[in-house]
């Protein structure tokens, strides 16, 4: 069987990269928390070139894929509803034409009338 690895916090690796670097050897902050004494010489080569920074865990990129579907279909649907709005409008014109009592359709039937 394998050995376990352990995994930790981002905040306990730049305590002990903080620890290292106010100035204790790094066997002994190694030994203090119970790491491999390279462990902590990565730690601490990462906290002085900036790049110890917490990764997204996997849930939380789930959740930003999950996201932009979201942000996707949102999209979508207010196209769609602005196509519907610009039909409504057109039919409400259309109707408000054909409603009259004389409508470009029967425009010219009541010209007839009209010259006889």
């Amino acid at each position: 069987m394998g050995k376990i690895r352990r995994k930790f916090d981002i905040e306990f690796k730049r305590q002990v990269a903080a620890a290292v670097d106010a100035g204790m050897p790094i066997n002994e902050v190694a030994r203090q928390h119970k790491v491999s004494p390279s462990v902590v010489s990565g730690w601490y080569d990462r906290f002085r070139s900036g790049t110890l920074i917490d990764r997204p865990t996997v849930k939380e990129k789930a959740l930003e894929k999950e996201n932009q579907k979201l942000k996707a279909k949102i999209g979508e649907l207010v196209v769609q509803i602005d196509v519907l709005k610009k039909q409504d409008e057109w039919i409400r014109q259309r109707r408000k034409l054909n409603s009259s009592i004389i409508t470009e359709k029967n425009l010219a039937e009541f010209r007839k009338g009209a010259e006889s």
